[in-house]
């Protein structure tokens, strides 16, 4: 069985054929939506902090054991490809071509449109290979050029950890916030209760209701 395969059986099993892409929060009942922006936009203090939740939340739903799909999405244009050296692929150790498994996917948000192609390239590995926090600030570096490490400007690529022991999928956006969504809700639990004052007050209300949560 191939890698590709395996993510969609891990799928198929666990969020019902859900498919990856963003605003996953929208996309699945069980989830958690974060903020990640605290102050002005240009300064260095704003990016520290950005990449501090992120890495804090990234750690409550990860353990350095857990193994883990990455997939990396970009848009398809003309000949365009996920190249094996792309800053992703360097932040995870000892990386080999022949874990990588790539593939396009047509009509990605079901419209008619013909151009609506992706990229796709899916890595298993055990989060321990990963340097997350070079990933998370790239994202959240993506709208700031010449701010670096960075994808560039207004980039297409959208970066998603599934974690595989603990059925979650982690999807940062951009520095404005990420998602959490599991296949049960007890696994969020805790992440909600911990990081409470982090979630995205545009969404509260929703997650509190999604997770059976009272109101006070």
């Amino acid at each position: 069985m191939t890698i590709k395969q395996e993510c969609i059986e891990f799928l198929d099993a666990n969020f019902n054929g859900l498919k990856i892409r963003q605003p996953l929060f929208y996309n699945w009942d069980i989830g958690l939506r974060f903020d990640l922006q605290v102050g002005a936009t240009d300064t260095d203090e704003y990016f520290i902090e950005c990449v501090r939740r992120a890495s804090a939340l990234f750690e409550a739903a990860f353990s350095q054991t857990d193994e883990v799909y990455l997939v990396l999405l970009d848009f398809k244009y003309k000949r365009k490809k996920i190249r094996f050296p792309n800053y992703c692929f360097k932040q995870i150790k000892n990386l080999q071509k022949k874990e990588v498994a790539y593939s396009k996917i047509k009509w990605f948000y079901e419209s008619e449109d013909l151009a609506d192609i992706r990229n796709q390239a899916i890595v298993r590995l055990s989060v321990d290979r990963c340097n997350y926090k070079n990933i998370l600030t790239a994202i959240s570096h993506v709208d700031f050029p010449p701010r670096k490490p960075s994808y560039g400007f207004l980039s297409s690529k959208q970066v998603f950890f599934l974690n595989i022991n603990k059925k979650i999928i982690f999807h940062m956006y951009d520095d404005r916030g990420l998602d959490i969504i599991a296949s049960d809700k007890a696994t969020l639990l805790p992440i909600y209760d911990t990081y409470n004052d982090w979630i995205l007050d545009f969404d509260r209300a929703s997650i509190d209701q999604n997770m059976n949560i009272a109101f006070n």
